[in-house]
């Protein structure tokens, strides 16, 4: 059902100019037009209303702003936090794969605890023969090597047959303390 809708010539030359540029017929226009002030809530009394090409830039130039503190905002994390964890994995990577990096201070004291060791803890008939005579070299003892002495003394206690040590002597546990005499309940005489 057709309906007809009266327009003063001017205002209908424009009509036809817009369904013209567009491509459309003017029943298609009409409908289009329509359409658009529903979707967009603009008022077609306000020819100087919100232009969406400035809308649509005004949001372009905040989406990009957010853009630009989310990537401002990873970068930050990826400095204060990834980077450093990025490069603690690799020098313990490389620490745990990687050839033995220890002083030679640090060998020579290991040696010599090894071997003192060897010779106070191992019976006599289990060690070289050469040997027996030498005492057990003294070390300096580096802190630094305290945790892997630790290990090294947990995996020789756990992995070799405990008949080969040297039994450790006991303390011996102090005797009890005897009691003071008891107090006489009779009175001087």
């Amino acid at each position: 059902m057709d309906k007809t809708i009266r327009a003063e010539a001017a205002a209908y030359e424009g009509f036809r100019q817009l369904a013209k540029e567009y491509e459309l017929s003017n029943p298609e226009l009409l409908a289009a037009m329509v359409q658009y002030f529903r979707v967009t809530k603009a008022d077609p009394r306000q020819p100087t209303g919100p232009d969406l090409t400035t809308s649509l830039a005004k949001l372009t130039a905040k989406l990009d702003q957010l853009d630009k503190r989310t990537i401002g905002f990873i970068r930050e994390q990826e400095k204060a936090y990834l980077k450093p964890i990025l490069t603690d994995v690799q020098a313990l990577h490389q620490w745990a794969t990687g050839p033995n990096d220890l002083t030679e201070p640090q060998l020579t004291d290991v040696e010599q605890w090894l071997t003192a060791v060897v010779r106070k803890g191992f019976k006599p008939e289990y060690r070289h023969p050469n040997l027996l005579s030498s005492a057990a070299p003294s070390y300096a003892a580096l802190a630094e090597l305290a945790p892997l002495r630790k290990v090294l003394t947990t995996v020789l206690g756990r992995e070799l047959n405990p008949a080969q040590f040297i039994p450790r002597a006991s303390t011996p546990t102090p005797a009890p303390a005897t009691p003071p005499p008891p107090a006489s309940t009779n009175p001087p005489a």
